[in-house]
């Protein structure tokens, strides 16, 4: 539970939280994350998008499953292989809004599950739910990183709890174990170069230098939540719901390059992995059976050649000059001949 104190209350570490929200925005480290420059102002403090809050009550639902893959194994972080999140937590949070209107007869509530704009973490943080680690994800003692956050608001100023403290002392694993480099700093992700980033919720070509970085990774990147030595501490998950979803994991990777629209909003109905969008999600798929390198695949991707898609196609030329050989040439070749869009030409000439 944190108070909600106004946003210009001297020494509030929200404000602190802003601030260093502007910066992040400033050096361009949200990358496509528009949305995040146009609710700046509503992000800055929950009273600015709702006046009469004075309570926040932060929290966690915890997704630890250590008997299923590791992200960098399976290619698809954690938190994504289940029922989707927001979903989930956003069913637990609307009963314990129903509990907070009985107890508080005449109270006003409001829920949130990171589609609003609130800044959760540092909100977390303050509430005592866990501390904010160097890789900017949320940490408990006793979950370690394995968990999303909710919020609920009220208009009752409650009593607070204490905010947590920081623990991660000296400890620098998860700067080292990012893939790409894209925590440059304690604190600080820059999202251009974060996979998570690239494989979800950019939907432009992933650069040339970071593709190699990406390994199989479809979905999501698990790396530095991996490498806290907090998660020795983590609790398996209660509920089925943050299970793997039947056949997920067993499906081969070329096996995906042939969802359509319909087949992949059908694949993944009621899964956090829709975000990623059909053209996304193929596009991942073709880097990370390039990153694989096996010949057997260079028939689903010549066909992948063919997708309407743009980035789609560009992927699959990049992958096929991973994998190399004559069949591989064969069908960059045979593409070229009737490609039209320029990006997609100049993956073509790749060698």
């Amino acid at each position: 539970m944190a108070r909600i104190d106004p946003p210009d209350t001297p020494g509030d570490p929200i404000a602190e939280a802003g601030r260093r929200l502007g910066a992040w925005l400033e050096r361009g480290d949200h990358g496509e994350l528009d949305w995040f420059e146009r609710l700046r102002e509503d992000r800055s403090h929950p009273r600015v998008m709702w006046p009469g809050a004075r309570s926040l009550v932060a929290v966690a639902w915890n997704y630890h499953r250590p008997d299923e893959p590791a992200g960098s194994e399976a290619g698809i972080a954690r938190y994504a292989r289940g029922r989707d999140y927001h979903r989930a937590v956003t069913s637990r949070l609307r009963a314990l809004a129903r509990f907070a209107r009985a107890a508080l007869p005449g109270a006003e509530v409001r829920v949130a599950v990171d589609t609003g704009p609130i800044l959760e973490r540092p909100w977390a943080e303050r509430a005592g739910i866990g501390f904010v680690g160097k890789h900017t994800n949320l940490v408990r003692r006793d979950l370690g990183n394995w968990f999303v956050l909710g919020e609920l608001l009220l208009d009752r100023a409650l009593e607070p709890d204490a905010p947590a403290e920081r623990r991660c002392g000296s400890c620098v694993r998860c700067i080292d174990a990012c893939p790409t480099g894209a925590i440059p700093e304690p604190y600080r992700v820059d999202a251009r170069r974060c996979i998570s980033y690239l494989t979800i919720e950019s939907k432009a070509a992933i650069p040339l230098e970071l593709r190699p970085l990406m390994g199989e990774r479809i979905y999501g990147c698990d790396d530095c939540l991996d490498a806290c030595p907090w998660n020795r501490f983590a609790q398996v998950a209660r509920s089925d719901e943050v299970r793997a979803r039947p056949g997920l994991l067993a499906t081969p990777l070329v096996a995906w390059l042939a969802l359509d629209e319909a087949a992949f909003a059908r694949a993944f109905a009621g899964s956090a992995i829709l975000r990623a969008g059909r053209g996304g999600f193929v596009r991942n798929v073709c880097i990370a059976l390039g990153n694989r390198g096996e010949r057997s695949s260079v028939p689903e991707l010549a066909g992948a050649l063919g997708d309407p898609d743009p980035v789609v196609r560009g992927a699959a030329a990049w992958a096929l000059a991973r994998i190399g050989g004559a069949e591989a040439d064969a069908a960059r070749a045979h593409r070229r001949a009737a490609e039209t869009d320029p990006a997609v030409v100049a993956e073509l000439g790749l060698v």
